[in-house]
C-alpha cells in the first residue's frame, strides 16, 4: 500500500467496519473528498480484487487490500459529481459489477424522526421496509428498519450472499432508525435484517414494514413492489359516504380464503381465480358484504398469528393480485372488510419477539407484555413508535387495497390489564384502576384516525367484556367503533337450540335476555368461525336430532338471526354439507337477504327499541314466541312467529291491527328442505282477542321453524266491507250473546222451579220418615217396658213364695220397689227425647198395675 494512501487511512475505524461493530459505515466507506482526491473506501470479504470504474472515460483504479479480512482502498483524482461502480472479482473468479452503497444518502428527514417518535406518520410504511427505486439514475432498493436497542443492523440477502459485513446500515436518528440503499437489489430478492445487540449476540429478523415473504416460515423478506392495476370502484368508493350504519341493511359473509383454495387439488389458485369464485358463492347467497379472516401473511394453520402485518398473503399472488380481487367485488357492489390483529402477535424467535435483542414492540415487563393463558406478546400501546407501527398497518391496507372496513380482533385482551390473570400477575394503572389506558387511547386514536382518512369505513371489534361504549362517539367517550359483535346473543341462543326440544322450556330467558341489552351497543349478531368452525356444518353438529331435526335446526337459527335487531353476519365455507342440504340452504339464506333489504322493518330501526315489539313472550313452556319488528311505516311491520318445540303447533297470534296479513317467509318451506308446513294465501285478522290485543290470526307452525308475516292495511273500499261485515259480526253477537241470555234464563227458572218441586218432596219425605220412626220407637219402647214388667213380675212372684216366712214385705212395698226399678231401667234404655212421656207412661202402667195387685 502506497504511503500516502496508509496515512489518509483510519485504522481505529477500519476495525470497526471489519469487526461489524459500528453504527454510522457512511462516514468511513465510500467516496470522501481528501484534498484534491478522493479516498473511496470498501469492505467486501468475498473479493479477490476490486477496481474503481468511473461512469465516464475509460480509467480505472486498482484498489489496493488494506487488511485481509477484505478491507479495500483507493485515492483517485476528485471530480465534481463523479460516479462509479465496483468492478469485483470474486475468490471462485466470478465477475460483477456493483454501485457503492455508501455513495447515496438516506431518505428520511428530521421531520419524519419527529412524526415517527410522536406516533404520527401514518404512512410511515413508505418510508421504513424495502422500497425499489432509482436515484441518480442508479437501481436498487432502500431499506430501513427501528432498533433502537441495536449496536448494529446489516441488511443480507441475495445481492450480498447473505453476508453482514457487506451492507451494514447507518444510524440516522438517535432513536433507532437505520436506512442504506443498496444499488442492484432487484424485485424478488430475499432479504433479512442482520441485528448485532450490544452484548454482542448476532441474529437475524424479517422485515416488520416487509410487503412480502419469500418462504413458508415467514423468516426471509421478499423485496416486492406493491404495482397498480386500472381501478375501476371510484363510483362505489364514493358511495361508501352515504352509509347510514344505524339505518342501512348490512349482511356479512364472513369467510377464509384458504377454504375455497382448498377446493382445487390440482392447482393453487390465485387471488383473480379466487375473486371470480367467490364472488358467485355471495351473490348466490344474497350477501352484500365479505369478511376476510386474515390475508396478512401468518403462521400455517392460525390465522390470527400474523407474521407480516404489511405482508399479502403470497401463497396466491402478489399486491397486485389482491388488488384485483377487491376491484372485482367493487365492481359488483360487495364491500370487502378485513380482519385485523392489533391486540397481539405470535412469540417467535424471529418475528417481532424482542426485534432488537430487548422487548421492542410488546411491553417489557411479562405481567403486561405475555398473555398468560396464550403465551402470545402484547403490543407496548404506551410506545409510540409502535402504535405508530399498527396505525400505518391499518392505513396501508385500507388505501393500498381500497378496503371498505377493518375488523378488529377480541379487544377485551388489550383493554383489561388483569385479563386472565391471577392477583400479583398484573400491574395495576397510574390510578390503580385495572383499565389499560394506554390501549384505550390507542383505539380511539386508531378509530379517529381512520374515520377521518376515510369517511365511510367501517370499524367493527368483538369484545366479551362488557367494555361500556364500543361503539359510543369518540367526543362522548366512547372507543368510536360502528360496530360490536354480539356475542352474548350468540351464546345464549346456541347454549338453548342445543338443547333437546323436550328440555328447552327450562331456558327460555336465554331467548329473551338479548332485548335486554341489544340497544346498548350498535351489535352484529354473528355467527363466527369462532363458534360453528366449519360454517353451516359446524351449526348442524350442533343441533340435537337426527338428519332432518338437525336441518330444521339450522334453518330455524339462521332465520332467527335474520329478525331479530342487528346486523347480520355468517360464517359460510363452500365445503360444508351435502349437496341437496348445500342447495336448500343457499336458497333460503338469499330469501332472507332479500327479505332483509326490501323489508325496512328488519333494518331501518336496529338502535332503539321503537323498532321492536314482544307479542309473547312468556310461553315457555310451548317454546314459542312472536314479536314486531317495525319500520318507519306503519305497513312496515311485520309479525315474527317462532316455534322451537320439537312438534307442530297452531297459535292464535295476536296482532296490532285490524288487515292482510300474509306469509313471506316460513323456514319449513319445501323449496328450503322443510315439510310443507305454511300458511299460504291472504290471513284476515279476527276479532278476537289474544295475546293482550284486539284481534289475532291464526297460524300453523312446524316444529322448529319461523314465520314472517306482513301487514297490509286495508284499502277504503275493505274497509266500509269490513264495517258492514263487522256491524253483521256484532249484531249477530249480539244476537247470540241474547239468545244465550234468554236460554240461561230459562234455564236457571226451570231449574229454580225444579228445586223447589224437590225440596218440598224432600221435606214431606223427611217429615213421613221422622213420623214413622217416632211410631217405630214408642211401639219398640212400649214392648220393651211390657217385658220388663212381666220380667219383674215374675220375679216379684218368685221371691214372695221364699220369703213368706219372715213376712217382713208387704204388698205395697213390693209394688213399690217394682216400680222403682222399672222407671230406672226405662229412664237407662230410652232416648233422651222419649225420656220424660215414657217414663210417665211407665209410671201410669205400674201404678194400674199395683191398684189391680191391691184389689186382689
Amino acid at each position: 500500500m502506497n504511503n500516502k494512501l496508509y496515512k489518509l487511512m483510519n485504522w481505529p475505524e477500519i476495525e470497526e467496519i471489519i469487526y461489524s461493530d459500528g453504527d454510522d459505515p457512511h462516514r468511513i466507506l465510500g467516496a470522501h473528498k481528501v484534498g484534491s482526491n478522493l479516498l473511496i473506501q470498501t469492505f467486501y470479504p468475498m473479493a479477490e480484487e476490486i477496481e474503481v470504474v468511473p461512469s465516464t472515460g475509460t480509467k480505472k483504479y486498482k484498489m489496493e487490500l488494506a487488511d485481509e479480512a477484505g478491507f479495500y482502498a483507493a485515492l483517485v483524482p476528485y471530480k465534481e459529481g463523479f460516479k462509479y461502480k465496483y468492478r469485483i472479482k470474486l475468490e471462485n473468479g466470478d465477475i460483477k459489477e456493483i454501485y457503492d452503497a455508501y455513495n447515496f444518502d438516506g431518505r428520511m428527514d428530521r421531520e419524519d424522526f419527529i412524526k415517527f417518535n410522536s406516533g404520527m406518520h401514518y404512512n410511515i410504511y413508505e418510508k421504513f421496509g424495502a422500497h425499489l427505486m432509482e436515484i441518480d439514475g442508479v437501481k436498487g432498493c432502500a431499506f430501513a428498519v427501528w432498533a433502537p436497542d441495536a449496536a448494529r443492523v446489516s441488511v443480507i440477502g441475495d445481492f450480498n450472499d447473505w453476508d453482514g459485513r457487506v451492507n451494514q446500515m447507518r444510524r440516522v436518528d438517535h432513536d433507532g432508525v437505520f436506512e442504506i440503499f443498496i444499488p442492484g437489489a432487484a424485485e424478488g430478492d430475499g432479504y433479512q435484517f442482520e441485528v448485532k445487540t450490544k452484548g454482542g449476540v448476532t441474529f437475524k429478523r424479517p422485515d416488520p414494514y416487509g410487503y412480502a415473504f419469500k418462504d413458508k416460515e415467514s423468516q426471509v423478506s421478499k423485496i416486492t413492489s406493491l404495482g397498480d392495476i386500472k381501478w375501476n370502484d371510484s363510483a362505489f368508493i364514493k358511495s361508501r359516504t352515504k352509509f347510514n350504519r344505524d339505518s342501512d341493511p348490512l349482511s356479512i359473509c364472513e369467510l377464509s380464503l384458504e377454504s375455497f383454495a382448498a377446493k382445487h387439488k390440482n392447482h393453487i389458485p390465485d387471488y383473480e381465480e379466487l375473486a371470480k369464485e367467490i364472488l358467485s358463492y355471495v351473490q348466490d347467497h344474497g350477501f352484500n358484504t365479505i369478511e376476510l379472516k386474515p390475508v396478512m401473511e401468518h403462521i400455517q394453520g392460525h390465522p390470527f398469528h400474523i407474521t407480516g402485518f404489511f405482508a399479502i398473503q403470497n401463497k396466491y399472488g402478489d399486491p397486485v393480485g389482491f388488488k384485483k380481487f377487491v376491484n372485482i367485488m367493487h365492481e359488483a357492489g360487495i364491500r370487502v372488510i378485513m380482519d385485523f390483529v392489533t391486540t397481539f402477535f405470535p412469540k417467535l424467535q424471529c418475528g417481532l419477539n424482542s426485534f432488537d435483542g430487548q422487548a421492542l414492540y410488546e411491553y417489557p415487563d411479562p405481567r403486561m407484555g405475555v398473555h398468560p393463558r396464550t403465551g402470545d406478546l402484547i403490543f407496548d400501546f404506551g410506545r409510540k413508535q409502535v402504535t405508530n407501527f399498527l396505525l400505518s398497518s391499518a392505513l396501508f391496507w385500507v388505501s393500498t387495497f381500497h378496503l371498505d372496513g377493518l375488523r378488529v380482533a377480541d379487544i377485551a385482551k388489550i383493554l383489561y390489564l388483569d385479563y386472565d390473570r391471577k392477583p400479583g400477575q398484573w400491574i395495576p394503572n397510574m390510578y390503580g384502576g385495572n383499565e389499560n389506558l394506554e390501549a384505550k387511547d390507542f383505539l380511539c386514536n386508531f378509530n379517529a384516525v381512520l374515520k377521518q382518512a376515510y369517511p365511510g369505513l367501517l370499524t367493527l371489534t368483538k369484545e366479551t367484556s362488557c367494555w361500556p361504549r364500543v361503539t359510543g362517539e369518540l367526543d362522548d367517550g366512547g372507543l368510536g367503533f360502528d360496530y360490536k359483535w354480539n356475542n352474548g346473543w350468540t351464546k345464549d341462543f346456541l347454549d338453548y337450540i342445543q338443547n333437546d326440544p323436550l328440555f328447552r322450556s327450562g331456558n327460555h330467558n336465554e331467548l329473551t335476555f338479548s332485548l335486554v341489552y341489544c340497544y346498548t351497543e350498535r351489535f352484529v349478531l354473528a355467527f363466527t368461525h369462532e363458534e360453528i368452525g366449519k360454517g353451516l356444518e359446524g351449526l348442524y353438529d350442533l343441533m340435537p336430532g337426527d338428519t332432518a331435526q338437525k336441518m330444521a335446526g339450522v334453518r330455524l337459527a339462521i332465520s332467527y338471526l335474520m329478525t331479530h335487531p342487528g346486523k347480520k353476519m355468517i360464517y359460510m365455507d363452500p365445503n360444508e354439507l351435502s349437496i341437496d342440504n348445500a342447495v336448500f340452504l343457499e336458497n333460503m339464506i338469499h330469501s332472507l337477504n332479500e327479505i332483509y333489504y326490501n323489508r325496512p322493518a328488519l333494518y331501518q330501526i336496529d338502535t332503539n327499541d321503537s323498532g321492536f315489539e314482544w307479542i309473547n313472550s312468556m310461553a315457555a313452556e310451548e317454546c314459542m314466541m312472536s314479536f314486531m319488528r317495525k319500520g318507519e311505516s306503519d305497513k312496515d311491520m311485520l309479525i315474527i312467529v317462532v316455534n322451537m318445540a320439537g312438534v307442530d303447533r297452531t297459535f292464535e297470534v295476536g296482532v296490532p291491527a285490524d288487515g292482510k296479513y300474509y306469509e313471506i317467509f316460513n323456514s319449513d318451506d319445501t323449496c328450503y328442505g322443510g315439510s310443507g308446513m305454511v300458511n299460504p294465501g291472504r290471513i284476515e285478522a279476527d276479532f278476537s282477542e289474544a295475546d293482550g290485543r284486539p284481534y289475532s290470526i291464526p297460524v300453523k307452525v312446524a316444529s322448529s321453524s319461523l314465520a314472517i308475516f306482513s301487514y297490509t292495511p286495508y284499502t277504503t273500499q275493505e274497509k266500509k266491507i269490513r264495517k258492514i261485515r263487522e256491524e253483521e259480526a256484532n249484531n249477530k253477537m249480539q244476537e247470540r250473546e241474547k239468545t244465550l241470555r234468554e236460554l240461561k234464563n230459562r234455564q236457571e227458572k226451570e231449574e229454580a222451579e225444579l228445586l223447589k218441586e224437590l225440596h218440598e218432596r224432600y221435606e214431606k219425605e223427611l217429615a213421613a220418615q221422622e213420623e214413622a220412626i217416632e211410631k217405630k220407637y214408642e211401639q219398640i219402647e212400649e214392648e220393651r217396658i211390657s217385658s220388663i214388667v212381666s220380667e219383674a213380675a215374675l220375679k216379684s212372684i218368685s221371691g214372695g213364695k221364699k220369703t213368706a216366712a219372715k213376712k217382713t214385705a208387704t204388698p205395697k212395698t213390693a209394688a213399690k220397689g217394682q216400680k222403682t226399678a222399672a222407671s230406672k231401667s226405662a229412664v237407662k234404655k230410652a232416648p233422651a227425647k222419649k225420656t220424660t212421656r215414657k217414663t210417665s207412661g211407665t209410671k201410669t202402667s205400674n201404678t194400674k198395675t199395683n191398684k189391680k195387685d191391691d184389689n186382689k
